[in-house]
């Protein structure tokens, strides 16, 4: 598996490298573009120390009972702590950052891994009691419930629905039965349009999805924008650097819609090959994963690979207008700190896992029906 990690790593590095041109072409017409620039230099820097130092750290010491109960511990005090007033940073109506000497972090981020942690650990320890449905399925499902509802706590629904889906599929993974995992979509499904309509503010983002144009003033108009970049992009794009949009014309150009402006100066061909470049990380994750020294390592990788397949899939999505509009950053690409380092030091530990992958697949439980 060592090819694959090679691989791997050249894909991590190639979508970092095309956030930073991204970042500093979707800034460029503002006056903070050398600032941002610099920041997110910053970030890549911090983001490829820890990449290295996870490709060399023996992802099976993740499972150490000291460790990730002290990781677990930690990030649920963080997703507390930002909700108190004072500690905790809100902006735009949200309250998902903790600021300390000028930078800020969402914990929410480092929620992703310690969740991903926790279920491949208890996952691969009880992997006999998957298919009880109150000793192993439940108490699962209420792991994922507990850091979903503390980041629904912030306002963030994306996050959570992300989370949510790869914890699942890790659970479909471990041979949780179909029998309770397809009624478990059910509820999820509900909660998310309950949650919805019951926000003004979310509720006006879903009626805006349903008929921007109508909404074109307000809600509608950032989408509106997004699919107008789609358009100018055509087939082959404006070429590097050669966007409108980003001209003061579509919000958050360098965060959440970051992809509207790498379809506009890249075309469809350039969408395609950043598509294709997420789906290369999963193929490659999950044969690292399907070639994992222990069962363990299987669920660590495909968690994370599905983790940051599922948010690239979403942000994509609401670029496009395929979902309602919600802010998430696109991973390797957006601009920003907290989501850049953790994804990047999740990658290391897939490929760490890859350097240590035997020749041949081991056989998984089947999961029952």
């Amino acid at each position: 598996m060592r090819r694959e990690s090679t691989l791997l790593l050249t894909t991590v590095l190639a979508l970092v490298m095309i956030g930073v041109i991204m970042v500093y072409s979707a800034s460029a017409a503002y006056a903070s573009a050398e600032e941002r620039l610099f920041r997110q230099l910053l970030y890549v820097a911090l983001g490829l120390a820890v990449l290295f130092l996870a490709i060399h750290f023996d992802y099976r010491r993740l499972a150490q009972p000291f460790l990730f109960r002290f990781l677990v511990l930690l990030s649920l005090a963080l997703l507390v702590l930002v909700l108190i007033p004072g500690i905790g940073v809100a902006r735009g109506g949200a309250q998902r950052w903790i600021e300390i000497s000028g930078f800020s972090f969402q914990p929410s981020e480092f929620a992703k891994f310690s969740l991903l942690l926790l279920l491949a650990v208890k996952l691969s320890q009880n992997r006999e009691q998957i298919k009880s449905f109150t000793h192993g399925y439940l108490p699962c499902v209420l792991i994922i419930l507990t850091f979903a509802g503390l980041i629904l706590a912030e306002r963030d629904l994306g996050t959570p629905v992300v989370l949510c889906a790869a914890g699942f599929f890790m659970l479909l993974l471990a041979g949780a039965p179909l029998r309770y995992l397809v009624p478990s979509i059910i509820p999820a499904a509900l909660a998310v349009y309950v949650l919805s309509i019951t926000s003004e503010y979310r509720y006006r983002r879903l009626t805006a999805f349903l008929d921007p144009w109508s909404h074109s003033d307000r809600e509608g108009y950032q989408l509106i924008q997004s699919m107008n970049a789609f358009v100018k992009g055509s087939m082959w794009g404006l070429g590097p650097g050669g966007g409108e949009q980003k001209l003061f014309y579509l919000p958050a150009a360098h965060t959440d819609f970051i992809f509207a402006v790498w379809g506009e100066e890249t075309g469809l061909i350039g969408s395609l090959f950043l598509i294709g470049l997420f789906v290369l990380l999963l193929f490659l994750s999950l044969r690292i994963a399907l070639h994992a020294p222990d069962l363990f390592g299987t669920l660590l990788a495909s968690g994370i690979a599905s983790l940051i397949v599922f948010q690239a899939a979403f942000n994509m999505a609401v670029a496009t207008g395929l979902l309602p509009t919600k802010g998430l950053p696109l991973p390797f690409i957006s601009h920003g700190g907290t989501s850049l380092i953790v994804f990047m030091g999740l990658m290391g530990i897939v490929i760490n896992i890859g350097t240590q992958a035997t020749a041949t697949s081991r056989v998984r439980p089947a999961t029952a029906h």
